[in-house]
């Protein structure tokens, strides 16, 4: 008997097996997620926060109450892309490149060679001043900061630096790495960051500067971000501290609410919430090259991206 195609459709849906297998995959689908419909057509009206302002009203999306953006990762080159998507486009604004220094260690006397040790930098790039295809040197005009793995902090520890000469912390990122044993034992936990960031309403990238910002920033630079967090001393600073919000353990896996910004379970998946609960940032993947990322204030674009590229270091 002859069927149309359309009919062949309908046959293969109405199985008993392919209906199991379409409720399967919508079940899945409503906690990983998929893009928010109309997203593109909702923030038609928006405008691209600056780099280093925390968003405000006019630059967050009312379906979300984020300023979304995409970070993409640029094949093996170790590059990064920054980009708002507002209206329908997505234009890159930041680049990151990522730097591996090797660092001498001790001197190893049994093989009688010195031990070395990698780190990484990512170096921060404007690439709307710069261009996409301005070289990437610091001593270019549209270098604006880097995110700096500190060397002389416990394993996890990054900084991120603005561009001026007094190099002012934007913000820092400490990870909560489990010992090998414990690892062992329980298997590889989820990621576990704080993040700590200036309450200021504007930051400088060391080109552009305001009294404001700078005094907020001063304040917060006393010490380092990341004593503070340590202390607990950031609560009497102009600071905030977060950490990421657990996931839940459903089915065998861990899980998170991206509310349809995320669709593939990746280690890199985290949301950052403050001590009320409130989730200021959220990062994950969409597919193998192509991220999202969410953020509102505290944190500026800058900021932002810095907490992403962590997530690519770890």
């Amino acid at each position: 008997m002859y069927l149309s195609p359309l009919a062949k459709e309908k046959q293969r849906l109405s199985s008993p097996i392919n209906v199991n297998k379409e409720r399967q995959a919508m079940n899945a689908n409503q906690i990983i997620g998929h893009p928010l419909s109309g997203l593109h057509n909702q923030n038609a009206h928006l405008k691209k926060p600056v780099i280093f302002e925390v968003p405000k009203s006019e630059h967050l999306n009312p379906a979300t109450g984020f300023a979304n953006c995409v970070v993409t990762r640029v094949g093996s080159k170790n590059l990064y892309h920054f980009s708002h998507q507002v209206g329908g486009t997505e234009t890159v604004s930041m680049i990151g490149n990522k730097l591996i220094q090797i660092l001498p260690s001790t001197l190893n006397n049994r093989f009688h060679h010195q031990e070395t040790s990698r780190t990484s930098n990512y170096h921060i790039f404007d690439a709307e001043r710069g261009g996409m295809n301005a070289k990437l040197s610091k001593k270019s005009g549209h270098y604006i900061g880097k995110l700096r793995h500190d060397k002389d902090k416990p394993a996890g520890c990054y900084t991120l630096y603005n561009a001026s000469r007094e190099k002012q912390e934007m913000a820092a990122f400490v990870y909560d790495i489990p010992s090998l044993t414990q690892q062992i034992k329980e298997g590889q936990p989820p990621r576990k960051m704080q993040a700590i960031v200036p309450k200021s309403s504007t930051a400088t990238s060391g080109k552009e500067n305001s009294t404001r910002s700078s005094i907020n920033y001063q304040a917060a630079n006393a010490n380092r971000l990341i004593e503070h967090l340590h202390n607990g001393t950031w609560k009497h600073q102009k600071l905030v501290a977060l950490q990421t919000k657990p996931p839940k353990f459903h089915e065998g896996q861990y899980r998170l609410n991206f509310s349809g910004r995320v669709h593939t379970a990746s280690v890199k998946n985290m949301q950052l919430e403050d001590e009320q609960g409130e989730v200021l940032l959220q990062f994950g993947k969409v597919d193998e090259e192509r991220f999202h990322l969410d953020y509102k204030a505290p944190f500026t674009a800058f900021s932002a991206f810095g907490a992403a590229l962590c997530q690519f270091d770890m």
